[in-house]
Formats: structure tokens, C-alpha cells, sequence
């Protein structure tokens, strides 16, 4: 590995973009859960709710 490489920085996450996507998730998971309960949007909420799930703890570690 290059001296460069070792150099440079990993950018830190966008904070903001991360809570525009769990509010994205939370809103998925509000429209899965809406009308005909299929295997498949029961499939699609659970995902959603892993990712929000997921995202919303990055989120804490990061504003600690």
C-alpha cells in the first residue's frame, strides 16, 4: 500500500442523509403495513424495519 493511501481520510457519514433515509424507511414500513396484508409486504415491512432498525443505531453511535 502507498504512503498516499495510508494518508488520506475516511469521510465521515452524513449524518442528515442517514435521517432522511430512516425517515424513508419509516415511511415504507407505514404503507407496507396499509390495505392487503401479502407475504410479500409482509417481506417488504420486515425489511424496512431491519434497515431502520439498523440505520437508527449508526445514528446514535455517531452523535455520541
Amino acid at each position: 500500500m502507498s504512503s498516499r493511501k495510508k494518508d488520506k481520510l475516511v469521510p465521515r457519514p452524513d449524518i442528515h442523509a442517514i435521517e432522511a433515509d430512516v425517515a424513508y424507511f419509516d415511511a415504507r414500513i407505514s404503507f407496507a403495513s396499509r390495505g392487503d396484508r401479502t407475504v410479500y409486504k409482509q417481506a417488504q415491512r420486515r425489511a424496512y424495519e431491519a434497515l431502520s432498525k439498523s440505520l437508527s443505531e449508526t445514528l446514535e453511535q455517531l452523535r455520541k
